[in-house]
């Protein structure tokens, strides 16, 4: 049975008089991939940039493997820091670099690795994401699929336990939604992360993800399997599956 790897507690978090997170519970478990959903513009996104590191709670608790983040000493943090890692929206990979050096750059820019092991880690990394060969070629000579593979190889390289998606099909047509949601799911056993994403793709989410957190006007409304909250009758949640 999975354990809890990431625990919010009561998560409270604003910005000036905008609450946006309101004493927000819920759980994510140890190498399932945990879909976070709900509408636009209300709160998924910074609850991912709270597992990061990248926003603190104004109050409650998140908790790493039963120890609180806000408890534990700076190195401690920074270590948990290096367990994460973020593909964000849109890819963000850098035009001007090659498509090598876009995946080796967590590694440049965080690490004191020769450039002989960063090459290997790099070749090793776009050899099992079917990526060999494009190397030298830049994002935009690249499909929306490949540049999501190129932004996954940079999330991977520093082998993370928990890699966060942030709406990773934006901008995909149906079939490369499909296709992206697949390489999560098959390199979530291949590489062995937990994976928390951020999504608006229902019910295709639903098909890659062990649990489903719901967030509406506030606050988590549902926790539970994909298999539940199809059956769940709260009418927010009938309202929000039914479009």
């Amino acid at each position: 049975m999975s354990k809890e790897i990431i625990t919010f507690k009561n998560v409270v978090k604003s910005f000036g008089a905008n609450l946006v997170l309101d004493k927000v519970s819920f759980s994510i478990f140890k190498g399932e991939i945990t879909a976070i959903i709900g509408k636009s513009g209300i709160g998924k996104s910074v609850i991912l940039k709270h597992i990061i590191g990248l926003l603190s709670p104004d109050s409650g608790e998140i908790l790493f493997e039963g120890n609180s983040l806000s408890n534990i000493s700076d190195k401690k943090k920074s270590l948990f820091k290096q367990k994460c890692s973020y593909m964000f929206q849109g890819n963000a990979l850098f035009d001007s670099m090659t498509v090598f050096d876009n995946i080796a750059l967590p590694l440049t820019e965080t690490t004191k690795s020769p450039i002989f092991e960063i090459k290997k880690k790099v070749e090793d990394i776009m050899e099992k994401l079917d990526l060999k060969g494009i190397g030298n070629r830049y994002p935009a000579q690249l499909s929306g699929g490949m540049q999501k593979r190129v932004a996954l190889a940079r999330a991977l390289i520093t082998e993370p336990e928990i890699l966060l998606f942030d709406e990773p099909t934006t901008g995909l047509d149906p079939i490369r939604k499909k296709e992206a949601h697949r390489m999560i799911f098959d390199y979530k056993d291949k590489f062995g992360f937990t994976g928390v994403v951020v999504s608006h793709e229902i019910p295709d989410i639903f098909e890659i993800s062990q649990r489903i957190a719901m967030i509406d006007n506030k606050k988590i409304i549902f926790e539970g399997t994909p298999q539940e909250i199809v059956k769940n009758d709260h009418p927010v949640i009938i309202e929000f599956l039914s479009k």
